[in-house]
């Protein structure tokens, strides 16, 4: 009996430090759910992704692929597009392919993301955002540059 006992113990504890390397060797990508953000500006420039979850009034302008949720139903949009062609879709995405142009979204609970080139995001308010390809960004507490890797800040 003391035999088995010792040999689930040595397999609890062999378990516990793969998944420990696993967690701490493996590469991290951002998502929707990554913890990050807070109350406050940021603004960024580059060209890649960047997107911002949360309330208040962002705006977005580049080249790319924009798309705009508005989760709360209480959104004000204002999207000047010289190019891009318009969805909007039955559960409430919008998206524009080929955007140029510029894209203000004020509300309670938005999703914003523009991806291509010359991305300029400007987010006043409290939320998660994401930066991923190379550029520049700032808030109230630091700055820095964007990563290839997704980096959730």
């Amino acid at each position: 009996m003391k035999t088995n006992n010792n040999r689930f113990s040595i397999l609890a504890a062999m378990a516990a430090v793969f998944a420990l390397c696993v967690s701490v060797l493996a590469p991290t990508y951002a998502s929707a759910q990554t913890t990050g953000g807070g109350t406050g500006t940021l603004t960024a420039n580059g060209k890649g992704v960047a997107w911002f979850h949360g309330n208040g009034t962002i705006t977005v302008s580049g080249n790319g692929v924009l798309r705009i949720r508005d989760y709360a139903k209480d959104a004000t949009m204002d999207v000047q597009a010289t190019n891009g062609a318009k969805r909007v879709f039955s559960n409430g995405w919008i998206r524009y392919v080929g955007f140029q142009g510029t894209a203000t979204v004020t509300g309670s609970n938005v999703y914003i993301e523009l991806g291509g080139g010359n991305v300029t995001l400007t987010a006043n308010g409290s939320g998660k955002y994401v930066l991923r390809g190379t550029g520049t960004y700032s808030t109230s507490t630091q700055s820095g540059m964007w990563t290839i890797i997704a980096k959730t800040l």
